[in-house]
Order: C-alpha cells, then sequence, then structure tokens
C-alpha cells in the first residue's frame, strides 16, 4: 500500500467529520469517529487536526476531503 504525507490546512476545515468517517469505517468497520486515526477537534469555528499513532498514511482521509484542509503527497518507496 502507497503511504502518503498528509499535510492539513487546518483554516479550511469545516468540521464536517468525513476524514474521520471514512478511517473509521475502514479500519474498524464502523462509523466511529473516535475510533479514527485521524482527530479533529473543533473550538468554535477553529478546527485542530491531528493523527494517532496508528494512522497508516493511506491518505484516505484526504480523498474524503471536500475543502482542501486535507492534501497528501506520495512518499518515495525506500525499497526503489
Amino acid at each position: 500500500m502507497a503511504k502518503y504525507l498528509i499535510d492539513p490546512a487546518e483554516e479550511n476545515c469545516a468540521g464536517c467529520l468525513r476524514c474521520q468517517l471514512a478511517c473509521s469505517d475502514t479500519y474498524t468497520k464502523a462509523f466511529n469517529p473516535s475510533a479514527a486515526h485521524i482527530q479533529v477537534t473543533m473550538s468554535g469555528a477553529d478546527c485542530a487536526i491531528r493523527f494517532t499513532e496508528e494512522c497508516v498514511e493511506c491518505g484516505l482521509c484526504a480523498d474524503q476531503c471536500l475543502y482542501g484542509a486535507l492534501s497528501k503527497t506520495r512518499k518515495e518507496d525506500d525499497d526503489q
């Protein structure tokens, strides 16, 4: 599986939690944002985005972001 550097742009985050729902569904087979490997916390209109140690850098969260709050760049493989 390809790995990606995921770059958050918190100023674009709308707090929709699509990233968390996609992650939790993929890795736990349940729509449970608290079980996701990405965590979005909201304080008023501000959002903070962080990744847990369990994140496998798959980039699925960035694929699901409709607001440009997450972008991904493929990491170079060390094996090549």
